[in-house]
Formats: structure tokens, C-alpha cells, sequence
């Protein structure tokens, strides 16, 4: 079977129908499409806009990280002020806390003390009926006289 190339001629090779065997001799310059050097050169373009591209994006991410660190750094100092007003709240609490426990302290003992005033009272009482009574004999026996 033959294929639609030679199916027009009959039989064998005629010299006519050759074809070369090996390619163009090397010092015939190959010539290349215009188009292929504009696709390169927009190819360079494109690479180099890509590159442009991310200088500018990496300086405005430099510039976002600076901001936020003067940020975080003023955060921080916030932090810091509030945590040491904080700090001096709990020592002025744990201050008066102490002043409340010594005072409460001083009414447990006032307490305490009044506990025992009604004995006490109860022993002035006895005291002085006794004087009395001591007073009333001294002065029924001094009258007699």
C-alpha cells in the first residue's frame, strides 16, 4: 500500500522523487520567526515587571512590619503602665486589709474584755456593799459613845 503522497505515480523511485536523506548542510543560517524574538522580549518584559513587582510588594510589607511593631510597642507600654497601676492597687488593698485586721483585732480584744466587765461589776458591787456594810457597823458602834 502505498501513501497519498506516491499514490499518483507508478511503481518504483524515480530520481525526481527523492527525498534528502539528510538535512540542510549547517552553513545555511536557519532563519527565525519575528514573532519568536517579540515573544522573548515580552517574555523579559513580563519577568521583569514580575521582579519589580515583588521589590514593591516586599518594601510595602517591610513598611506594614515596621508600623506594627511601633504598634506593639506601644501596646506594650500600655501593658506595662496599666500592670504597675494594678500592682500599686493590690498594695494599697493589701495595706488597708492590714489596717482593717489589726483593728479588727483590737475590737476582738475590746470584745473580750467586755466579757468579763459584768464580773468585775458585779465584783465592785460586792466591794462596796461590803464597805457599806463595814461603814454602817463603824457607825452604829461610834454613835454610842
Amino acid at each position: 500500500m502505498q501513501t497519498a503522497a506516491f499514490q499518483g505515480k507508478k511503481g518504483g523511485n524515480a530520481d525526481g522523487d527523492k527525498v534528502p536523506a539528510q538535512p540542510r548542510p549547517s552553513s545555511d543560517p536557519v532563519q527565525v520567526p519575528t514573532w519568536v524574538h517579540r515573544a522573548i522580549m515580552s517574555l523579559y518584559i513580563l519577568l521583569a515587571l514580575t521582579f519589580l513587582f515583588l521589590i514593591i510588594l516586599s518594601i510595602l510589607i517591610l513598611l506594614k512590619n515596621s508600623e506594627m511593631s511601633r504598634e506593639l510597642l506601644s501596646l506594650k507600654r500600655e501593658l506595662w503602665n496599666a500592670s504597675s497601676a494594678a500592682q500599686e492597687c493590690r498594695e494599697e488593698q493589701k495595706k488597708g486589709w492590714t489596717v482593717i485586721l489589726q483593728n479588727f483585732t483590737k475590737v476582738q480584744g475590746g470584745h473580750e474584755k467586755l466579757k468579763t466587765v459584768p464580773a468585775e461589776v458585779n465584783q465592785i458591787n460586792k466591794n462596796t456593799q461590803k464597805i457599806l456594810e463595814l461603814l454602817g457597823r463603824n457607825t452604829s458602834t461610834a454613835t454610842p459613845e
